[in-house]
């Protein structure tokens, strides 16, 4: 029964820093397992330690991951599921990982999920305002997480608001802490400083010391109340942060040192210069009357130091940030503005001389405390990590494979044409179907009759026993009359809607569907395998109608429009107009961060750039040609197929922009809507335009990885074609495959097909 504990319990990986390597989060791991042991003995925990040192770790270490080797995120995963553990935890902070904002954390993530290992993530930093980049990589993380937890309701609160997961997946575990008075050893050099310190009343801080602590404020503060109480002192803690010694040496505590000799403090302040164990903590908090955490970010939404001092019982003067606000608003201590040596002095001073107040702030703590203590949050961590387990599934098979050289093969289903024959007949293709039943109430539209042609004219040169009695000669006849009835001259127009009884039911207007009729008139008149009545019959159309590229208002419908017109042998006066206006929308639109055509992805929008590509190809126009890759090669970048470094594997799957779109500068939502074939068939058929026109291999590459999301190679691991009946499915939703098989996708399936193999591809 899912979510029962199994007699022989279950293995958890914990992804993270871990000791020695000297940081907040590998403190964190190390006792969450320790806790894990004690107060969850059915849980096993395994370490994956993320490495930027080669340092030397414990047994528990099983895997390595060098931070900086992006591989090793994809590797590391493969070893982690070979091993048979239930679930995955991911310590998240952006800065521990390799990659834009951390973002190579992903591939992990990603591999993890195709091989049926489900994963929860801890979030260590939770920001308000997160850059584009940063909401982009800690969603896709998130996306496909079992859980997500986080330390306090504020947190979750920025999580939901950010919609980098569904609310449902957002839970609360505190941070934890050890209870007063743990025991262990403490070092001779750290005794001998507490015991110079005896009858002092101590003000503490203990940590790695970075810039973003804001002890400068503290020390501001001190030498402001120094002489109403002579008796206090101040400890300082902690060595450097490693990452800071890296970048820039001590110059932050010798700008501390001089900041204390400038207030002549040097006999009120001491420092401590050494990472202090868990013991060591717990010895300094004992001698502790008021804590301090003066952080400089109002962002920050954990504090490992300032659980320990809570769940001490200690008193805290603490700068306002997320974290602080919410472990103190239960009277535990005082917040005040960041950066404000006056407001923090204030503070100090209200504790400081008033005997009933910190009395009442200790109680507080101690209260606070009781529920931060790790037997407790260890046993709730276990409960989660348990439901985590119980949703392990078997592996998504391998729709695309690599070879030797990393280059994608993918193992293509023989032709099965039996699903497109039961929906077309001789007033076209039926648009809608109950799953593989032609909906006849539907009707027909041109959108669909023009994909047919497309896919009929290519099909023509498909070996006749390889279709199984289709006629696709008979297909193009159908779709070239209904699109002569359809299309008018004077109206620079076509119908597109036509009923099961032949009524058509609009207007000549323009929109894509004239786009689209343009363009399998280019296909069919172009087809070397096509009848010749039926190409002659394509180009005399083709001829009448391309002068309504010009009414054409969108840039996507003159996209769809110069897919077929650079297909006739003599350029034509539209398809310079074409390619210039389509250059032009990507030239007013294209910055840096965002290069393309629209502010917003939409749908079918890989066909923007092999419009422009194909375009600029004809006319010989580098520029073109150049902004055309810029625009795919990004866009490839948001679909998850985007380049990797040399010897490194891509994400792993297409990932399309769903029906519910992606907006420039606007943070991603939870659910981006159902992922639609026909986008996925407009990157394979763009992948394969910028492998002819370029001879590059990766673009062959991401057109076999593109087409494998259509035999389950997408973030669900669903096949979208349905190999009992050649149809295609209707979309990808949030958790299944939409069952029905309409026109649409189904021709888009076999629109992808034939583009990889008229260039040999497959």
């Amino acid at each position: 029964m899912a979510g029962t504990v199994s007699n022989i319990g279950i293995t958890l990986a914990i992804l993270s820093t871990y000791p020695p390597r000297r940081c907040g989060i590998a403190t964190y791991s190390r006792d969450l397992a320790v806790a894990l042991n004690d107060a969850a003995p059915d849980v096993r925990v395994e370490i994956c330690a993320l490495d930027r040192d080669g340092l030397a770790y414990p047994a528990t270490v099983r895997t390595v991951i060098r931070q900086d080797e992006r591989p090793d995120y994809r590797k590391a995963a493969q070893r982690v599921a070979a091993s048979g553990v239930g679930a995955v935890v991911i310590q998240h902070e952006f800065g521990i990982f390799g990659g834009p904002d951390g973002a190579w954390i992903t591939d992990f993530a990603a591999e993890l999920h195709r091989l049926g290992v489900p994963y929860l993530v801890t979030l260590h930093t939770v920001l308000s305002e997160p850059s584009p980049s940063q909401a982009g990589a800690l969603y896709r993380l998130c996306r496909d997480a079992a859980a997500v937890t986080v330390f306090t309701g504020t947190a979750r609160r920025l999580a939901v608001d950010t919609g980098i997961a569904p609310p449902d997946r957002i839970v609360h575990v505190p941070h934890g802490a050890p209870p007063p008075g743990s025991g262990g050893d403490v070092r001779p050099e750290v005794a001998r400083a507490l015991d110079r310190l005896a009858g002092r009343r101590l003000l503490s801080t203990f940590g790695l010391l970075s810039p973003n602590k804001g002890l400068e404020t503290a020390i501001a503060a001190l030498g402001l109340i120094a002489a109403r109480h002579p008796d206090v002192t101040y400890l300082i803690a902690g060595s450097t942060h490693p990452e800071v010694a890296r970048q820039e040496g001590e110059n932050y505590r010798d700008k501390l040192v001089a900041a204390v000799k400038s207030a002549k403090l040097e006999d009120r302040v001491v420092f401590l210069d050494t990472f202090l164990s868990d013991a060591e903590i717990s010895a300094v908090l004992a001698r502790t009357e008021i804590f301090c955490t003066p952080y400089r970010s109002r962002e920050q939404i954990s504090s490992g130091a300032l659980t320990f001092a809570v769940a001490a019982g200690c008193p805290v003067v603490s700068t306002s940030y997320f974290y602080a606000e919410d472990m103190l608003a239960g009277g535990a201590g005082i917040t005040v503005p960041p950066e404000d040596p006056e407001a923090y002095a204030a503070a100090l001073h209200i504790l400081l001389s008033d005997r009933d107040r910190l009395e009442r702030a200790r109680e507080a703590a101690r209260t606070q405390g009781a529920g931060l203590h790790w037997t407790a949050v260890a046993r709730r961590f276990a409960g989660i990590a348990r439901a985590t387990a119980a949703r392990r599934t078997r592996p998504v098979p391998d729709a695309v494979a690599t070879d030797a050289a990393g280059m994608a093969r993918v193992d293509v289903p023989k032709l099965k044409l039996t699903h497109l024959n039961r929906i077309t007949d001789s007033g076209g293709i039926v648009q809608f179907s109950d799953r593989a039943k032609p909906d006849l109430g539907s009707g027909y539209c041109v959108d669909d009759v023009a994909r047919l042609a497309i896919v009929a004219a290519g099909l023509c040169d498909v070996p006749v026993r390889e279709l199984k009695g289709a006629d696709p000669q008979d297909w193009l006849d159908t779709s070239l009359g209904f699109l002569e009835a359809g299309y008018d001259a004077a109206a620079l127009g076509s119908r597109n809607m036509r009923d099961a009884t032949g009524v058509w039911l609009d207007e000549p207007h323009g929109g894509d569907h004239v786009g689209r009729l343009l363009w399998s008139l280019g296909d069919v008149a172009a087809g070397a395998a096509v009848p010749d009545k039926c190409r002659e019959r394509a180009a005399a159309l083709l001829d009448a109608a391309r002068p309504s590229l010009r009414v054409l208002t969108t840039v996507r419908s003159t996209a769809y429009a110069l897919l077929g017109l650079v297909r006739v042998p003599e350029p034509t006066p539209e398809l310079a107009l074409g390619v210039a206006r389509l250059q032009a929308a990507f030239r007013a639109t294209a910055t840096d961060d965002w290069p393309w055509f629209e502010t917003e992805l939409t749908y079918d929008n890989a066909r923007l750039p092999q419009a422009l590509l194909a375009g600029g190809e004809r006319a010989g126009d580098a520029g073109m040609v150049q902004d055309a890759l810029r625009a795919l090669d990004w866009y490839l970048e948001q679909v998850g197929l985007g380049e990797s470094d040399p010897g490194e594997e891509p994400e792993g799957y297409l990932a399309l922009v769903g029906n519910l779109w992606r907006r420039k500068g606007a943070l991603p939502p939870r659910y981006e809507g159902d992922e639609q074939p026909i986008d996925a068939a407009a990157v394979v058929e763009a992948c394969v335009e910028a492998w002819r026109v370029t001879g590059r291999e990766f673009y062959a590459d991401r057109a076999r990885r593109a087409f494998g999301w259509f035999l389950g190679a997408n973030r669900l691991g669903l096949p979208l074609y349905d190999a009992s009946s050649g149809g295609g499915r209707d979309g990808l939703r949030e958790t299944d495959a939409n069952a029905n098989q309409g026109a649409e996708s189904t021709l888009a399936y076999y629109q992808a097909l034939l583009a990889l193999r008229s260039a040999d591809l497959v």
